[in-house]
């Protein structure tokens, strides 16, 4: 089957756009939490959500060669709303930091696992499939990071890229190797990268 663009993906695979939606909806609410957490204003904590949650479909779709579709599509920017709002709530609770770090992995496996999907029913290689995908599940947290003044877990943990990169090979596997929706291949390499900040998070502690 080929596929044509976002739309038609959109409406072909409507599980797979759901769980695009949920990528930005935890971007989203990690960030606001974030910056709740460290104190920011309200106003502040709701234009940086909407910030996380729209940069991974926006810079995804760019490379895909979809330019900012993202924008015509309200879906995107009523998730991103939405979770700001849920981690505006959760960052002024007494376990806000806990909070962050699983919408964070949540929202790294989200978007890494729907970014390989969609790279290769878009027609991409393996490799190029696999690196949409990690700057699917990145992009959102690397423009949250930088705009509160911390530096990138991109680059600070070493289970996290890593994560997303592991992630993405296991999505490519089952979207090439099985007969499984795509969505369903998605959400194997999410599972993956949860399972995997997880793991780290148990070290951590």
């Amino acid at each position: 089957m080929k596929w044509s663009g976002p739309w038609v993906q959109r409406m072909q695979n409507l599980p797979l756009f759901v769980l695009d939606l949920a990528a930005s909806f935890m971007l989203a609410a990690a960030a606001s939490c974030r910056a709740r957490s460290t104190g920011a204003h309200f106003s502040g904590a709701a234009v940086l959500a909407c910030l996380a949650g729209m940069a991974a479909p926006l810079a995804r779709d760019g490379l895909l060669g979809y330019g900012a579709i993202t924008l015509n599509q309200g879906e995107y920017l009523a998730a991103s709303v939405c979770g700001g709002i849920a981690g505006i709530i959760i960052g002024q609770s007494s376990r806000a930091w806990m909070s962050f770090f699983w919408l964070d992995a949540l929202g790294l496996a989200l978007g890494a696992g729907v970014g390989t999907v969609k790279g290769v029913m878009a027609g991409l290689g393996p490799t190029g499939s696999i690196l949409v995908g990690i700057l699917g599940g990145l992009v959102g947290g690397i423009v949250r990071d930088l705009c509160l003044g911390d530096m990138a877990r991109a680059v600070e943990e070493d289970m996290y890229a890593t994560a997303a990169a592991f992630g993405g090979m296991l999505a490519l596997t089952m979207m090439l190797l099985t007969n499984l929706d795509p969505w369903q291949s998605a959400l194997c390499g999410a599972l993956l990268v949860v399972v995997l900040r997880g793991v780290k998070k148990v070290k951590i502690v």
